[in-house]
């Protein structure tokens, strides 16, 4: 746990490079056993077979989103709070009460979806059913420690988690697909691996809660607590309905062609995994800004408007780069039963850009307690979200799902920004974004224009990506799109970096900002 801000050794920059390096790592982690897993199960089950487990998967997940009633989010504000003003019994005191809390949830809700999986879901979905059900348990509760860990600005122990429970899902999927045992084997390494999760992330808050006296949390903070998971739990049925794919929930209803689910599904999940990467510095800030709000709130301020900079230098050239390059994407990892989901790809990636940007906005939000903005203008976007399925499902299938989707997000993300800039001293240097997009549309071109080539779909993979990176760090040194400032950070981030690419990373940083760059 950090020291209390009187004695605390490290400066925010040296503790924000360090959980961007670590979630960073847990991202990388993610991405790839993601990539592997749902790659090779989308191959060899197919788009039909595969359509009723992803509808399973996500009732599922969503229940252990619902039914965490706020609780995380509660844990890491408080925690965050109260560990950056020096308070850690009362840090401790919260982690134990929310994770009671949490595991009489998880294990009623598991109890009713038994019960619904015997009584309702047909024979020959039973059992795959049933173990994905009984994984809500593991998965529910390590939201408490891995939210502890992230409020404690130490992402290590959650990339630890991250790490095992990757490995166990992907050997799991491997002998699953392999030795015939099909989805009631992946259904069966999702629990397993998850329960290692959860024991990877809790037994280190354990131990660094061992000496920390023991404290029942004040009356006051329960009622603070109670109010916060209150519109959290709000907030949290609003997510599901316009970032959460509820769109499924309309694929199945409005659409003949349990295809359409699969399509919608799969794309979706690539584009919120490629999100993550850049979310991965807006992550790392966001337990910085949380403690900030009971150190020192004008640097709250200041490090929500460089996140959302940073975010967005990361996302812009990703999410844009990914939707010029769907085609080839689709045809070489998914073959040729999967063409259809390509425009369905283009328009998930590029409007997953406001939701990759909203996270620092949304972190000053929590912190600031301010959720009823967020709660009343969440339903204004779910409403535009449904109205928009109805409209576009039946017609164009995932690809109006997606442009459903899509649009409350953005509507949303400029809602959730607005507050922010007309409520509090958050201020931006417009100029960045500017140049960013200017380097962003140079690189597009470029990737287009391979892809048009008339060449193979993995040849236009192999040259469009590599080609594309290299013309966007051109053109940001080029348009100048990173300025001194950022040079010193990106080199005090450069002692944290593994010392056999240490230099390369210097490197870089020399090239996108030179020391003479006025």
């Amino acid at each position: 746990m950090p020291l209390p801000p009187t004695v605390r050794t490290r400066s925010n920059t040296e503790v924000i490079g360090r959980n961007f390096i670590f979630m960073g790592l847990e991202v990388v982690i993610t991405l790839v056993g993601t990539m592997l897993t749902t790659v090779a199960i989308a191959r060899v089950i197919g788009p039909t077979r595969l359509g009723y487990y992803n509808l399973i998967m996500w009732l599922t997940m969503i229940t252990s989103s619902v039914g965490s009633l706020g609780i995380p989010l509660t844990t890491f504000k408080y925690m965050g709070e109260f560990l950056g003003s020096g308070r850690t019994e009362l840090a401790r005191a919260v982690f134990f009460y929310n994770l009671r809390a949490q595991t009489v949830i998880a294990s009623i809700l598991s109890a009713i979806g038994m019960i619904a999986v015997f009584t309702i879901v047909h024979s020959e979905n039973r059992v795959y059913s049933a173990l994905l059900v009984l994984s809500l348990v593991p998965n529910m509760v390590a939201f408490i420690p891995s939210q502890a860990n992230t409020a404690a600005e130490n992402s290590a122990f959650n990339v630890r988690g991250a790490f095992v429970s990757e490995v166990i899902y992907v050997i799991a999927v491997a002998l699953s697909l392999l030795l015939g045992w099909g989805l009631v084997g992946i259904a069966g390494g999702l629990l397993l691996s998850r329960s290692a999760e959860l024991v990877a992330k809790i037994v280190p808050v354990f131990r660094s809660f061992a000496t920390v006296p023991r404290l029942s949390v004040p009356i006051e903070i329960r009622k603070r607590m109670f109010t916060f998971s209150g519109l959290s739990t709000g907030l949290l049925l609003l997510q599901i309905l316009v970032w959460g794919r509820s769109d499924i929930v309309f694929l199945k209803l409005l659409q003949p062609d349990i295809r359409q689910l699969t399509f919608f599904s799969i794309c979706f999940s690539v584009a919120d995994q490629l999100v993550r990467v850049p979310q991965t510095f807006a992550n790392a800030l966001s337990a910085t800004q949380m403690a900030e709000y009971g150190r020192d709130k004008n640097n709250l301020f200041k490090i929500t408007s460089q996140a959302s900079t940073y975010v967005l230098m990361g996302a812009l050239p990703l999410l844009v780069g990914v939707a010029c390059v769907a085609s080839p994407f689709v045809r070489v990892v998914y073959g040729s039963q999967y063409l259809p989901a390509i425009p369905v790809l283009i328009v998930v990636a590029l409007l997953s850009i406001p939701k990759a940007v909203l996270t620092p906005a949304q972190t000053l939000l929590y912190s600031a307690e301010d959720l009823g903005f967020i709660l009343r203008w969440g339903f204004v976007a779910g409403l535009v979200d449904v109205l928009l399925d109805v409209m576009l499902i039946p017609s164009y299938g995932a690809t109006g799902a997606a442009w459903a989707n899509g649009i409350a997000q953005t509507f949303a993300a400029v809602a959730i920004w607005s507050r922010v800039i007309i409520r509090y001293p958050v201020r931006f240097d417009i100029s960045v974004p500017m140049r960013l997009a200017a380097a962003t549309l140079v690189m597009a071109i470029v990737v287009s224009g391979t892809v048009a080539i008339p060449i193979s779909a993995a040849l236009k993979l192999a040259v469009a990506i590599p080609a594309g990176a290299i013309v966007f760090m051109i053109m940001c040194r080029a348009f100048v799109v990173l300025q001194q400032d950022d040079r010193q950070r990106l080199l005090v981030l450069s002692t944290l970096v593994p010392t056999p690419v240490r230099s390369w990373f210097t490197l870089l940083v020399d090239f996108l900002v030179p020391c003479h760059q006025l």
